[in-house]
């Protein structure tokens, strides 16, 4: 009876996991994202300065397939 119990909890824990892991979305600050590429983010004017070139943190953003909202400064990744 105790292996049972066991496994029911397991597989409901499983199910919660897997359900809710589906469910979310991925959230990256501007600065994080900008750094991650190797640039230096700049929250004034909202862009990022690469060594050869500089973009605006909605580019990059959107050049990953994400959405940017300018007013928390964050790129949004939907599953």
């Amino acid at each position: 009876m105790s292996n049972r119990r066991h496994l029911v909890l397991v597989m409901t824990l499983a199910a919660t996991v897997a359900v809710t892991g589906c469910a979310s979305k991925v959230r990256m600050s501007s600065a994080k994202m900008c750094q991650a590429h190797g640039g230096t983010y700049n929250a004034s004017t909202q862009s990022c300065s690469y060594a050869a070139s500089t973009k605006t943190a909605k580019q990059t953003c959107e050049e990953q397939t994400g959405y940017y909202d300018p007013a928390a400064q964050i790129c949004e990744f939907l599953p």
